[in-house]
């Protein structure tokens, strides 16, 4: 799944899952709320599975930028760099683990 298709009464939205997610809380609630009322199971399921996907590559990503930064004398460059990386991502993957607590926990109507 590319892309999340949300179709409402009104109209539709398509979001590009890889360059919407992870999204800060305020635009996910938002998101959440219209994904949770129009989106199938189904769909709701699928879209889990791919952000489920995209946190495991953050947290692999993780893993290996403290890997890297933990072999490297504290006060060196290169050290300061793959810790700034590991904040940068472990910030992503916290993000997108609260996006998908906002869909799994949404609750639908109809």
């Amino acid at each position: 799944m590319e892309r999340l298709r949300i179709e409402y009464g009104t109209g539709y939205m398509e979001l590009d899952i890889e360059a919407f997610f992870p999204c800060k809380m305020q635009v996910m609630r938002k998101a959440a709320r219209l994904i949770n009322l129009y989106c199938s199971d189904e769909t709701r399921a699928g879209l889990l599975s791919e952000l489920r996907e995209m946190a495991d590559g953050y947290r692999a990503l993780c893993d290996m930028y403290r890997g890297m930064a933990e072999g490297l004398p504290a006060d060196s460059p290169e050290r300061r760099h793959w810790r700034a990386q590991f904040n940068r991502t472990e910030t992503l993957r916290k993000r997108m683990e609260n996006n998908m607590k906002l869909i799994s926990g949404g609750k639908r109507n109809g």
